[in-house]
């Protein structure tokens, strides 16, 4: 199926390009799957400065709440002896939780933490009380709370939390491809949600048809049907420029060697194409 592109080029739009932990899914290990060798968050950054990212954002599958103060300075020392920024992500339901994972993201020289939003299926307007008591953290820290359309609420339910909110450390962390779990496509997603947005995640996608459905399968970014022009183009519109951050639905092969060279090549092949995109 043959993706359709936009008619005008790709100018702005696009700050940091780099990958997030989810591009190494695997590599890092699941609740399912442990790899003989799992990475450590510094062999994350080594890994990911050798592919040649920008910036990496450590999510929820890298336990940095783990980590001791001394860890996290090495962390951030690493980072900058390799020249990469740093981003912080977690699931959050509780001020308490926001407030550590601020100060953690302070810690690493962050200014972005994407958060997850772990409330009960269309709950999202109770958050707010969650959130305005952290937000002069957020201002202290000078770090913006980017939340992610995950699969939760719809794009239109994000757009207006974000602005009953109004502040500007407040924002969303655009995913495309994440509210289809809401049967919402990407363009409609971008259409909404780029306006607000202070970070991105990008990954893409095959539609197969099997029987009386449809298969959604991942595949290396730029070989299925995400328009990347046009989620840059509307950004732009917008006055906004934020990282891209590589991510993948990868599946996991019948084998670890294997598993764990094809995700490396996604990644390699993702950092390519967004770089062509400049």
């Amino acid at each position: 199926m043959q993706k359709l592109r936009s008619e005008r080029s790709t100018r702005g739009g696009i700050g940091k390009i780099g990958v997030g932990s989810y591009a190494y899914r695997w590599a890092l290990g699941t609740d399912n799957f442990r790899p003989a060798r799992p990475l450590t968050p510094e062999d994350l950054l080594n890994r990911a400065a050798a592919a040649g990212a920008e910036v990496v954002q450590l999510c929820d599958n890298v336990p940095l709440a783990d980590l001791s103060d001394s860890a996290l300075e090495s962390l951030a020392g690493r980072a900058a002896r390799l020249g990469l920024a740093v981003e912080v992500g977690t699931k959050a339901s509780s001020a308490d939780h926001f407030r550590r994972y601020t100060a953690i993201a302070a810690r690493l020289g962050a200014r972005l933490l994407r958060v997850v939003l772990d409330s009960p299926r269309g709950a999202l307007e109770t958050e707010a009380d969650t959130i305005r008591p952290i937000l002069p953290d957020l201002h202290a820290r000078g770090v913006v709370l980017a939340i992610e359309n995950h699969f939760t609420f719809t794009p239109r339910q994000l757009a207006d939390f974000i602005r009953t909110i109004n502040d500007p450390h407040v924002a969303v962390c655009l995913d495309p491809l994440n509210s289809i779990s809401r049967l919402i496509g990407p363009g409609e997603t971008i259409a909404v949600l780029a306006p607000l947005a202070a970070s991105v995640h990008v990954k893409d996608v095959q539609v197969r048809r099997i029987g009386a459905g449809f298969h959604i399968a991942g595949c290396p970014l730029g070989e299925g049907l995400l328009d990347l022009e046009a989620l840059v183009n509307a950004l732009a519109e917008h006055s906004r420029a934020p990282n891209f951050i590589l991510e993948s639905w990868m599946d996991r092969l019948d084998d670890e060697q294997k598993t764990l060279a094809e995700e490396e090549s996604w990644v390699r092949k993702g950092l390519q194409y967004l770089r062509s995109l400049r």
